[in-house]
């Protein structure tokens, strides 16, 4: 194309934008008319036209929207789950056909500050559950309000959060907190890069309990979590360690009415030692928590599954410790685990297995927090948990899970095997 004729496609492409196809199909065909330029070469203007005029409109639709709707991410996730209950306590072993509902909706509102809010199932207002159960003769289900939040972030390495929140602690296990739980109050992180290898972290905050209309003293947790985490040169090894420090206000000597859904007593028990119907001890603790991770960078086959793209890309270990600072008897636990397989399954060929063992005594920890499904969400309870994820296709796995648990010391209470197959979903 000659001088002339670039000048003519540069002046066209300047007045795209206002004005219509029609025009500049009547104009292009003049110019062919005319010999002014040959049909291949208007063609080309008028695709080159019409992208430039397609991306000032996006640009300009874009200008005019507020971030958090060019930010706003929609997503959920939906498991179907079989369970079967052995409780030696009971007369009768369980069979139940349970789903799980979760929508989750987030975005930036502006350069510093980020919301969220989810939806969940739930056949109660219990924190350790998101299940509801086949049954009821087709009766409707509720949905419940799963977190909401704000949260600042004053620059790359400090934000704070305030409102119902995922819980904000970095945890390797269920132990202490059921997954389910999202922890009313408010917190801050911050992360400290040292070098390629070495960062530092930290948690912290105060979870509200419960509010008492009746009594000045509000039970509350104020908490603090130090870590450091490091990595190698070569991505094969990383290690994370961090120690939690829990503070309770108000819950010693306290009805235990004030922190609702211990585990149940008829099926379970409920772990911590209460007198006249009180909380007998604080639970001030400390619990320190590690993982160590490797990556396998040359693939290990596993035996006949390989061929469907089944390898060992990973391994890992974790563990935690809790000891009550406020009274001596009863008052440890841990757990210690193994991982192996991938570190994620969120796609075909993926898979996890992991098997932990685990000891929380009766007075360690409160008994309205643990894993619902170990033993009921109990303290005073041992037993291990094995756990297989394969993933089907993107985002859509199976998974199932073993748990084996007692209690420690009561008698009148026994054994409980339970078995869990999931089909999980996400969108």
């Amino acid at each position: 194309m000659n001088l002339t004729k670039l000048m003519l496609a540069l002046l066209l492409l300047s007045a795209a934008v206002p004005a219509r196809a029609g025009e500049l199909d009547l104009l292009l065909d003049r110019l062919v008319e005319k010999n002014v330029i040959d049909p291949g070469e208007a063609q080309e203007i008028r695709i080159g036209t019409q992208e430039e005029v397609k991306k000032e409109i996006s640009q300009q639709r874009h200008a005019t929207l507020p971030m958090w709707v060019q930010t706003m991410k929609l997503r959920g996730d939906v498991r179907l789950r079989y369970q079967f209950n052995d409780n030696r306590t009971l007369r009768y072993n369980q069979h139940r056909a349970r789903y799980r509902l979760r929508f989750f909706v987030d975005a930036k509102v502006n350069e510093k500050v980020y919301t969220g809010f989810g939806f969940a199932s739930g056949n109660s207002g219990d924190p350790r559950s998101t299940n509801q159960t086949f049954g009821d003769n087709f009766g409707k289900k509720n949905l419940y309000i799963d977190y909401v939040f704000a949260e600042y972030n004053a620059s790359d390495y400090l934000a704070f959060t305030a409102g119902r929140t995922k819980n904000p602690l970095w945890l390797t296990s269920d132990m202490l907190w059921d997954a389910d739980i999202n922890p009313e109050g408010v917190s801050a992180r911050v992360t400290a890069p040292l070098n390629y290898n070495w960062q530092l972290f930290g948690n912290a905050g105060y979870f509200v309990l419960n509010e008492l209309a009746a009594d000045p003293q509000d039970p509350g947790l104020l908490f603090a979590q130090p870590g450091v985490s490091w990595r190698d040169n070569d991505g094969v090894w990383d290690f994370k360690a961090g120690a939690a420090v829990y503070g309770f206000n108000h819950v010693k000597s306290h009805a235990t009415t004030v922190l609702n859904y211990r585990p149940s007593a008829a099926d379970y028990q409920q772990g911590n030692t209460v007198a006249g119907g009180k909380y007998k001890y604080g639970y001030n603790s400390v619990s320190p928590e590690f993982e160590a991770n490797a990556n396998i960078l040359d693939p290990l086959p596993v035996p006949l599954l390989s061929y469907f793209g089944y390898n060992v890309n990973y391994a890992g270990a974790f563990g935690s410790y809790i000891q009550n600072t406020q009274h001596s008897s009863d008052n440890r636990g841990w757990i210690a685990g193994l991982k192996i397989g991938q570190r994620k399954v969120e796609d075909a060929g993926q898979w996890q297995l992991a098997w932990s063992q685990r000891r929380l005594e009766k007075n360690a920890w409160l008994d309205t927090y643990p894993d619902s499904d170990f033993y009921g969400g109990a303290t005073g309870v041992k037993g291990q948990k094995t756990q297989l994820a394969v993933g089907l296709l993107r985002d859509f796995a199976v998974n199932l899970a073993w748990f084996d648990a007692r209690p420690i010391k009561n008698n009148a209470r026994k054994r409980e095997r339970l078995f869990q197959t999931d089909i999980n979903l996400k969108f």
